[in-house]
């Protein structure tokens, strides 16, 4: 079994490590294979350019080609030879009411996407576990779930959730950095006292354990393992840095600067210019609880189906939120006027998700474990709730799986799954063979034993063997 280590601290306070080799007992070996495995959703809302999204090249091996600067996914280009890229998957159950389900087509693409469950009528929520959930359940200690994380505003209905714990029972992800990150580091069991010293004092939680940190120090440890200490320290200060000018902690302000806070729309300006810096805050969390072994599973989701920001940073000035731009059009229920080149501008916010993607992959890749890294013993797949936005399409589904998962996947591919000519397809290949294979490739088994069968209520039974190693 996995162990989590800790720095415990003054006041209770709890730091957790990354795997340290010099502290493994002398029989455990320092196996790839033996590393836990995790799967990471990245999850985006409303459809991509599909014209520009996926590789210029052929089906095979991922070339520097593959990643030309006209493709969405050229931030990729240094991550190729770790990369396995699908194509032809459709949802399952599928939208445009071919199967039974509650709910419009951006309501299915939250709530099916990580269940393949229908939606149930009247809460219009999934009839089942996401697999996200499905997988802490499994691998997780007793009572700890799946890190639910979320970037921007929170729409209160199906569209603001992906995760599920149970049938009609959404997770709302956590949109405060802080409040994630207090958690991640045990601040919810924190005495009055630390909690004081973190939050007005803006203490360190590196200050709180200083005293075990120098004699964890003292200990024999490899050149590696010191390395990747002062690393992990150093991504916690740094991240606390960040908070600390984010105005995420509370603080006392002026009564002047209170009123401008006050007086910005929560659900609009304020969120959106706070977006990217959120965003990487919570990738930061994120990669310290996989690499600390605090969740073997976790989702990170941007905005809400059928919303998103008006992105306005990193070279995009935009009018409209992303929602009416996938739609190229002034209002939300395509009552307005187009949006001239509303394609173009598609093809910048799907290059900025991806960019933030390798963010993350540069997050896991920097914890060695075991001779790999802990991105290469995760599956951290980019995924969105449709295809083609404007059709609300639920076929040929964007998605980019980083990382093998410990040996289990194919990398540096590009392959087609349907067996039909077209990937614009309902007719196989649906997406809840690629949860089983998920689930798989973490380690899961079913009650009895053996592989997971079938994961969801729709689709097909077993996996996409030709993504497996």
């Amino acid at each position: 079994m996995n162990r989590r280590t800790f720095l415990r601290g003054a006041c209770g306070v709890m730091l957790g490590l990354p795997l340290l080799e010099s502290l493994r007992p002398r029989d455990a070996k320092a196996d790839p294979a033996s590393a836990p495995r995790r799967f990471i959703a990245f999850f985006m809302c409303n459809g991509v350019n599909m014209a520009k999204f996926f590789p210029s090249t052929q089906y095979g091996a991922l070339t520097a080609a593959s990643f030309g600067a006209t493709r969405a996914i050229a931030p990729l280009a240094a991550y190729r030879d770790k990369l396995l890229i699908p194509r032809g998957i459709h949802m399952a159950p599928r939208g445009y009411g071919f199967d039974p389900s509650a709910g419009d087509d951006h309501a299915k693409g939250m709530g099916c996407k990580l269940t393949a469950q229908p939606l149930v009528q009247g809460s219009q929520y999934a009839a089942g576990i996401s697999l996200d959930q499905f997988i802490a359940n499994k691998l997780n200690p007793p009572g700890t779930p799946a890190l639910t994380l979320m970037v921007g505003s929170k729409t209160p209905n199906v569209r603001g959730h992906i995760s599920y714990t149970a049938s009609e029972a959404p997770v709302s992800g956590e949109n405060n950095p802080w409040l994630a990150y207090r958690d991640l580091v045990g601040g919810t069991d924190l005495e009055e006292e630390a909690l004081v010293r973190l939050t007005k004092r803006r203490e360190s939680v590196l200050d709180l354990v200083s005293v075990e940190y120098e004699a964890l120090l003292k200990k024999k440890l490899s050149k590696a393992d010191r390395d990747k200490l002062e690393m992990h320290f150093q991504t916690v200060r740094d991240l606390e840095v960040d908070m600390g000018g984010s105005g995420i902690i509370p603080r006392e302000l002026s009564p002047e600067r209170a009123a401008e806070i006050e007086a910005i729309d929560p659900d609009t300006v304020a969120f959106d210019a706070e977006f990217k810096k959120v965003g990487r805050m919570q990738m930061d969390i994120l990669a310290l609880a996989i690499a600390t072994g605090a969740t073997r599973s976790a989702t990170l989701q941007w905005g809400s189906g059928a919303a998103g920001p008006i992105f306005k940073w990193d070279g995009m000035a935009h009018e409209y939120n992303h929602h009416k731009l996938s739609h190229g059009n002034t209002r939300d229920d395509d009552t307005g006027s187009a949006v001239d080149g509303y394609e173009e501008m598609l093809f910048n916010i799907d290059r900025w998700y991806v960019g933030e993607y390798a963010y993350l992959l540069d997050r896991l890749a920097g914890y060695e474990e075991g001779g790999a890294t802990v991105l290469d013993n995760s599956a951290v797949v980019f995924m969105n709730e449709l295809s083609d936005g404007k059709r609300h399409d639920f076929r040929d589904l964007p998605y980019i799986i980083a990382g093998s998962c410990g040996g289990y996947f194919k990398t540096g591919q590009y392959i087609k799954v349907t067996r039909q000519s077209s990937t614009v397809q309902d007719k196989d290949a649906p997406h809840n063979k690629l949860l089983t294979t998920f689930a798989n490739a973490v380690g899961c088994t079913e009650e009895g034993g053996g592989p997971i069968a079938n994961f969801g209520s729709f689709g097909e039974p077993g996996e996409f063997d030709e993504l497996k190693a």
